[in-house]
């Protein structure tokens, strides 16, 4: 899961909603509302959710890329802004 967000939204509400089995490539989207890689990870490891960060979401797409076997599946999401950057 490559996946960033805002620094507006109230994480709580959907964190445990998140499988905790995936592999999570935590990143901050190019914008200045952009929620700190760092933070967004912290705020996930308290509901379970374990990864790595990165500055970027190119760099954090790009390793998900790299990591991911034939079969896995790489959801991207969190916010919209962070789609538009791999789309």
């Amino acid at each position: 899961v490559v996946f960033g967000v805002v620094n507006d939204k109230d994480l709580s509400t959907i964190l445990h909603l998140f499988p905790k089995e995936a592999i999570y490539y935590f990143c901050k989207p190019n914008i200045p509302r952009g929620l700190s890689e760092k933070e967004l990870q912290n705020q996930c490891f308290k509901y379970g959710l374990e990864g790595a960060s990165y500055k970027s979401v190119e760099k954090a797409y790009k390793t998900a890329l790299k990591n991911a076997s034939k079969n896995d599946l790489i959801f991207i999401g969190g916010s919209t802004f962070v789609v538009a950057e791999i789309v």
